[in-house]
């Protein structure tokens, strides 16, 4: 670690100002809070894998600490652990699914720092959704790195590390808007 690297107690100081600090390799990474859009496919993707959540897991949306090894604490937009990672204040490993939505601030973070530290921890299912231009990336942990097991537009269906089918497209538009096939 960094002589000068930040701590949690860094991390734990910074101000309730509606942005989210996580703490990645001793440095304090801020994004600003989600657009609407961002949300919208956040709530919807939430309901789906909490409707298909495996027995002895929890499914949590950000705002929700993960800590990770090294010190390290992020928030995942969405992430499913076994009930044993549920503490008090915040969560932590072992994680089954990782799921973090790209924002405009967040491109950098979640397809290549977010996705190292994930791998790093261990976490063998990190989704990286995209919800301007509609693909889902899905990454299995296979010898400590990220291969996709889906890349694609369009309605997706997964059977691992939960059951799913939806459209990122889909889960984007204002409600009254989604298309009449299934999410």
């Amino acid at each position: 670690m960094l002589s000068n690297a930040f701590t949690v107690d860094d991390l734990d100081s910074m101000p309730e100002d509606g942005n989210r600090y996580e703490l990645i390799g001793g440095a304090i990474v801020m994004t600003p809070a989600p657009e609407p859009i961002h949300q919208r496919v956040g709530g919807g993707m939430f309901v789906l894998i909490r409707d298909a959540c495996p027995p002895g897991h929890e499914v949590f949306i950000s705002p929700i600490d993960f800590g990770l090894p090294g010190g390290q604490r992020v928030e995942p937009d969405i992430i499913v652990v076994p009930d044993a990672s549920v503490g008090r204040k915040r969560l932590a490993g072992p994680a089954l699914l990782v799921v973090e939505i790209v924002s405009p601030g967040s491109t950098v973070n979640d397809r290549v720092t977010k996705r190292e530290v994930y791998a790093q921890a261990g976490v063998p299912a990190y989704w990286i959704v995209d919800p301007r231009a509609g693909p889902l990336l899905a990454l299995r942990l296979v010898d400590g790195g990220y291969v996709p097991y889906v890349d694609q537009t369009g309605p997706v269906t997964l059977g691992w590390p939960v059951a799913v089918s939806f459209s990122v497209i889909d889960l984007a538009r204002p409600p009254g808007q989604v298309s009449k096939g299934r999410l």
